[in-house]
């Protein structure tokens, strides 16, 4: 039964903006300087009519607002509210000064109207009628009546930073606080002490500076990114190395837009003033694209000798030697090049890592999807207690989940000891049961670091087993110490065959392999695991097994409607080999419609069994066979929202006949099932009954093999 709608009361932001000043007081008063005071003691001066306007301008875009849009049902007396706001400093009436930024602001038919009486404005964007507006003769101003109209406000760079300070990141508005109260947000319960996120106020200030300046690199555009360029030796420096960072990262991101935008000298000079990777990696390419050769391969030298990360020393050793070496051939090139290729039905396009587990199932080894999801949880469990804290004291505020010491990187020197015991268990065979017993005292509480899935314990148990202890603790120590190794390029599977564990990377046709990827590879293999990387080859395989499959339905929408039948035909090597049908009771009426479509009537299903009762078989007569169906995005979809119903996925590689023969069979003027049976002679005497559809489907199949194995 649903639970009863919740709703907000008309004052729900005034309340969720003081419940952040009252959080910020309490955890981050040495946070706050003498602006954030006042504001705080003005604020609160404010009758509520007054606080609750300021707090719904802090809402809105920009620092400008139009009285005229200021409606609000639960606020009266609008003009005299802002009166007294523009007496307390909150906002203030413009002037001369303020023409150009509000002409900004205007819409596209309040442009024309100033530039009347120009002809031929009906034509020109907005752009270009600000041109004109800003280039003419004449300086152009706001009509007295909409200059009068506006209102700007005068804290918006402290209401920022106050916003700043509460979620960590550049926001506008207390929308989670609201997400919160309406039951879609998940926050921490039961916590009532936060840990301070900046340890000092010049950290904190850093930070914002350096929000805004993100939230400026991301909605920049050409004079503005090199206007962000010309600024960057002037862009504050922490003492703090998680500052540093920051600091690079965004160098790094303004370098990528300049040289999207065309202008990599700007970019190159920005890139100079970062420390860390990739910024010289930037500056090489950008030196060699510019015939600067010298230079260039003088910069790779001194990366080789001194590098900031694995993967910067990759790139330099790898670039030195194809351009200044012998080589012709990246690394990553040659390693996929060389690597062995498997053979898999085109069918499997869609999921190349599950067409490679399948293959290797039926070698007789045991394959799994892994990727980072392995590593991150076994990390995350084993380490439970020294990232989640007894108290959550690692924890920002209520919406934060991710353990501060991953973010900021002091993970292993905070807890060193601590680390050391807990992977001294993968020595002394105690591991598992210490992983089963955080399992069972914290499934499915968010953490930050990993999500839960039903076969992480499995999993687990397959590494543990079968891979070497000492290589373990050295991937889990070194991601201790760089948590963001945890973040992405472990291969795609496991496999164990013989009592020998592998990992595998899986690439398919136009696939690269990534240097990230690279680096953890070699990580891996340097402490002792196997790892390999398998191309995959698509081709058409005559012996592919098929289960070609169509429903009748109440409906045309899968979360709506239900199925009312089933028929299905498996094909092998081009013949039927087994059939499946049935009619299924869909719990509802059949709309009339429907049933003189189909002709299924609700007498026809009354003692037919219900979806559940036929789910199993159906499933064991799917197999592992390819899914195939005329428009089979209605059918897959329909039979995975059945399967949704009764708590069960529902997921095989599909081929659609509508696409295929389209792919195939180019130029008929329908393909409709009907038209095309009749167009390739197709047996259809009972069409919209399921099993009469699957096997006039299953002749379309035929006929699209026939194509892809050049046989017609």
């Amino acid at each position: 039964m649903p639970g009863i709608p919740v709703k907000l009361h008309p004052f729900y932001y005034l309340d969720h903006f003081e419940e952040m000043l009252s959080f910020l007081e309490k955890n981050c008063a040495a946070l706050l300087g003498e602006g954030e005071q006042a504001f705080v003691r003005d604020f609160r001066a404010l009758p509520p009519d007054a606080r609750a306007l300021v707090v719904r301008l802090a809402n809105r875009s920009g620092s400008h607002a139009r009285i005229s849009n200021l409606r609000y049902n639960e606020l009266r007396e609008i003009p005299a509210v802002l009166a007294l706001l523009s007496e307390a400093g909150f906002i203030r009436y413009p002037g001369g000064p303020d023409h150009t930024d509000l002409i900004l602001t205007l819409t596209r038919s309040e442009i024309v109207n100033l530039l009347k009486p120009t002809k031929g404005l009906s034509s020109k964007p907005k752009a270009e009628l600000l041109r004109m507006v800003f280039q003419g003769a004449e300086a152009i101003r706001l009509p007295d009546d909409m200059l009068a109209d506006f209102v700007i406000q005068q804290r918006v760079e402290t209401i920022g930073f106050l916003f700043f300070l509460f979620f960590g990141k550049h926001r506008k508005n207390l929308q989670p606080l609201a997400l919160r109260d309406l039951g879609i947000m998940k926050t921490r319960t039961g916590q009532s002490s936060f840990e301070v996120r900046f340890k000092t106020r010049e950290a904190a200030t850093h930070g914002f500076f350096y929000a805004r300046i993100s939230a400026e690199i991301g909605s920049g555009e050409g004079a503005g990114l090199v206007h962000l360029a010309e600024s960057v030796p002037d862009w504050p420096v922490c003492s703090e190395p998680a500052a540093e960072g920051v600091r690079d990262r965004e160098i790094c991101r303004l370098g990528a837009r300049l040289e999207q935008a065309g202008l990599a000298d700007d970019a190159m000079k920005a890139y100079l003033h970062a420390t860390g990777h990739p910024a010289r990696e930037r500056i090489c390419r950008i030196l060699f694209s510019k015939n600067e050769t010298g230079r260039a391969k003088e910069l790779l030298e001194q990366i080789i000798s001194n590098p900031s990360s694995d993967e910067e020393l990759l790139f330099a050793e790898d670039f030195h030697a194809r351009k200044f070496g012998t080589r012709k051939l990246s690394r990553l090139t040659h390693l996929l090049r060389s690597a062995p290729v498997i053979e898999i039905d085109e069918a499997f396009r869609d999921s190349a890592e599950d067409a490679v587990v399948e293959h290797f199932r039926k070698e007789g080894e045991r394959a799994f999807r892994t990727e980072n999801q392995l590593w991150i949880s076994l990390f995350g469990l084993l380490f439970w207690d020294q990232l989640q804290g007894g108290n959550g004291e690692t924890k920002h505020n209520e919406f934060e989940h991710r353990p501060t010491q991953l973010a900021d990187g002091t993970f292993f020197t905070r807890n060193e000891a601590a680390i050391n015991r807990q992977l001294a268990l993968l020595h002394a065979g105690s591991v598992l049961p210490h992983l089963e017993s955080v399992i069972e005292a914290h499934e499915g509480k968010p953490n930050g670091v990993f999500g839960w899935r039903r076969d992480t314990l499995p999993l687990i148990r397959e590494l543990i087993s079968h891979g070497p202890p000492g290589a373990i603790e050295a991937i889990l120590r070194r991601m201790a110490v760089d948590p963001s190794m945890g973040d992405a390029g472990f291969p795609d599977l496991m496999v164990v065959a013989g009592g020998n564990l592998r990992f595998v990377e899986v690439k398919a046709e136009g696939d690269q392999i990534r240097r990230h990827q690279l680096v953890r590879m070699q990580v891996l293999e340097k402490e002792g695991f196997t790892v390999e990387v398998v191309r995959v080859r698509w081709f058409a395989d005559p012996d592919q097994e098929y289960v070609v499959v169509d429903v009748e339905t109440t409906g045309g929408r899968a979360a709506h409607h239900r199925v009312t039948e089933i028929g299905a035909v498996k094909v092998r090597g081009g013949r039927v080999i087994d059939r499946f049908s049935t009619l299924v009771n869909p719990g509802r009426r059949i709309p009339r419609e429907i049933t003189r479509i189909t002709g299924i009537s609700d007498a026809m299903v009354a003692d037919a069994p219900e979806f559940s009762e036929i789910s199993g078989a159906f499933r064991e007569f799917v197999g592992k066979a390819v899914f195939v169906a005329h428009n089979a995005r209605f059918d897959h979809g329909f039979l995975r929202e059945e399967y949704h119903r009764i708590g069960e996925n529902f997921r095989c590689p599909t081929l659609c006949t509508v696409v295929a023969m389209r792919r195939f069979y180019p130029g008929l003027p329908s393909y409709s099932l009907a038209r095309l049976a009749g167009h390739f002679g197709i047996p259809l005497e009972s069409h919209h009954r399921a099993l009469c559809d699957a096997e006039a489907t299953a002749e379309l199949l035929r006929l699209i093999n026939a194509r892809r194995n050049g046989m017609d």
